[in-house]
């Protein structure tokens, strides 16, 4: 596969106001939720503006970054404000066809023209400067991902390494650096040499948030070198070997019972496990539930019709492997290719460490199915 799709694929939902109404017969007085801020309500307009469906045009690009704009220079150090950055930076590659080169080009052009008159007004302070560069790094970034060159890749070290002379870029670094890695990722091979003398150096890097994503990644990376080897009981009483699984595709799933999301992804994993079956596609699962939360464990198995492999310890996040994988939460996805070695790693929120999880049928069908030549 070419390193274009590649990266394409690589590439790309986590005052308290005081109840005055008279309590429901049967329970207890229920709490509103606490009213919206401006922040929140900012983030929510720029969110459905760049949702918004119809054509993909100049007039649709202005609106989608003067609504991202707005929200990132009103609201720097917002809870979504890392979002807004992102989103809005890969709001082309997203969004655009990939066969329209030039409108991604356009978009990308636009955004950093609105980035560069914001930057230069006058009064602007530290919050927004450091904010508007996350974003013309995030749109490096995009655009090294939608067509790799060596200039782009320089291109988008010189803004991270410019990042850091920026006062407050802290809360941008962590994310920014951790992309770039992901990047080394997809344009390196195994044994990924380049990618440990990368995250080597930045172990001794001055922001702590940097200096920790670069050694769970280095934990990742060991992961990388070699077949992945995992031996437990599942919860029916089967035993599971990862070295028996060799000559499949093992995609081995973090989830919780008591969370929802996690327990909702099961529908479109189990769909695409089960296209692929006959292909070699095995879906081994991890809870991350409490010993006294087995009963919901079953019934969340059996809400979802799930067959296969089940590990589950009672030890939520604190079982003997997931910590050298830096699973610390869920949802999280892992595949394996059909030797055992680990191929994408996707967690959180918007899964988006390696890939979006609803690409998880793309990665599938690159590993089993041969390259088009």
């Amino acid at each position: 596969m070419s390193t274009r799709i590649l990266l394409t694929s690589v590439f790309c939902a986590f005052s308290v106001a005081a109840f005055a109404a008279e309590a429901p017969k049967g329970g207890d007085p229920k709490k509103a939720p606490p009213p919206k801020t401006p922040a929140d309500l900012a983030w929510e307009n720029f969110d459905k503006v760049r949702r918004e469906p119809g054509a993909k045009d100049q007039a649709r690009f202005a609106k989608v970054i003067d609504a991202g704009i707005a929200y990132i220079t009103k609201n720097p150090t917002h809870g979504r404000i890392n979002d807004a950055v992102r989103e809005i930076a890969f709001y082309g590659n997203n969004n655009i066809d990939s066969k329209q080169a030039a409108l991604r080009t356009s978009y990308l052009s636009n955004l950093r023209l609105a980035v560069t008159n914001e930057r230069f007004k006058d009064g602007v302070t530290d919050p927004v400067t450091a904010a508007l560069h996350a974003v013309e790094a995030a749109a490096a970034d995009a655009e090294l991902r939608a067509g790799p060159t060596g200039p782009l890749v320089a291109a988008l070290r010189e803004k991270l390494d410019e990042m850091t002379t920026v006062p407050q870029t802290g809360r941008f670094l962590t994310e920014r650096e951790r992309s770039y890695v992901h990047l080394l990722f997809a344009l390196n091979q195994p044994p990924y040499a380049k990618v440990e003398e990368h995250l080597s150096r930045m172990l001794k890097h001055a922001d702590k948030g940097v200096a920790g994503m670069a050694q769970t990644e280095l934990n990742i990376l060991q992961a990388r070198k070699a077949p992945y080897d995992l031996k437990f009981t599942a919860l029916d009483g089967k035993e599971v070997d990862f070295a028996q699984l060799r000559g499949k595709v093992v995609a081995l799933y973090f989830w919780q019972a008591t969370n929802r999301g996690s327990v909702g992804n099961f529908d479109n994993l189990l769909r695409i496990a089960s296209d692929y079956r006959r292909k070699g596609v095995e879906l081994v699962t991890v809870s991350f539930d409490k010993a006294e939360d087995k009963d919901k464990v079953l019934a969340a198995i059996k809400e979802k019709g799930f067959k296969g492999p089940v590990h589950f310890d009672g030890k939520g996040a604190k079982n003997a492997f997931a910590p050298k994988l830096n699973i610390t939460g869920v949802p999280a996805l892992l595949i394996f290719d059909q030797k055992g070695m680990l191929q994408a790693t996707m967690q959180g929120l918007n899964l988006t460490i390696n890939l979006p999880v609803n690409q998880f049928e793309g990665t599938v069908k690159r590993l089993t199915e041969p390259a088009k030549k």
